[in-house]
């Protein structure tokens, strides 16, 4: 598969309501990748990191504002190693990631694990901002 020519892009009201539609998108996306390991595992991880991705923007780059919008490309990366990307881009506020503090997993709490769980569940999470707006780019190599 060539990321070039299958890169599926959405663009989605930030709202929560519609992130169902790209949990479904990126299992049916998956259903078409042949040779991924563990798929069943895969695309729930690829599913709730996105999902978590999404939710952070809609509460804290939005701040829960109407309007915002979440542009999502998936696309197969062949070089240096296959993996899946996901590419999330909005407008809202900048994230200063070195100021978000780490779970404190042996108290409970029911907020503040999205990041932590993107960055366990896949390989790589990388953050950018840029004048036209926020990046974050998540890949997990199969």
């Amino acid at each position: 598969m060539n990321s070039d020519d299958k890169v599926i892009k959405l663009d989605l009201p930030a709202e929560a309501r519609y992130l169902s539609i790209l949990s479904t998108v990126i299992e049916m996306y998956l259903e078409r990748v042949s040779d991924v390991a563990e798929r069943d595992m895969t695309v729930y991880n690829l599913q709730l990191a996105a999902q978590e991705c999404c939710t952070n923007i809609i509460d804290h780059a939005y701040g829960g504002m109407p309007g915002g919008r979440i542009q999502v490309s998936l696309m197969i990366q062949v070089e240096p190693r296959r993996s899946i990307v996901l590419e999330f881009h909005d407008t809202g506020t900048a994230v200063e990631e070195a100021t978000i503090a780490e779970p404190e997993l042996r108290v409970g709490s029911v907020r503040g694990y999205g990041l932590f769980l993107m960055h366990e569940l896949m390989d790589e999470v990388n953050y950018s901002h840029e004048a036209s707006g926020n990046c974050w780019r998540l890949i997990k190599r199969f």
